[in-house]
């Protein structure tokens, strides 16, 4: 089981990858800013329901430990933890998809 010092070493891993080469990033060049569509912005209901997701995983993890008591906590963790945040977002994305018909 990871300790929390090597899980720390990753996260600051990839923030240096990500930060770092736009510190040193040359200032000459003209900053472009993206053009998005109104369409491709998350609403606050959208930023919402991935900040539920995220934290229903995290907590029922934490809850159930499933890495400590072998598979079959993993299966209950599968069913009731991933189980409704793939359920809900196929339910969206299909919404999503015969809102787009309509239009």
């Amino acid at each position: 089981m990871p300790s929390i010092t090597e899980i720390l070493i990753i996260i600051a891993i990839i923030l240096a990858i990500f930060v770092l080469p736009k510190r040193f990033k040359k200032s000459s060049e003209p900053v472009k800013k993206a053009n998005f569509k109104q369409d491709s912005m998350l609403t606050g209901w959208q930023r919402m329901a991935i900040l539920l997701s995220i934290l229903w995983l995290s907590f029922l993890a934490l809850f159930l430990k499933p890495w400590m008591n072998g598979l079959n906590e993993w299966y209950i963790y599968i069913y009731a933890g991933i189980g409704p945040v793939v359920l809900y977002w196929g339910i969206y994305w299909i919404y999503l998809g015969f809102k787009k018909k309509k239009k």
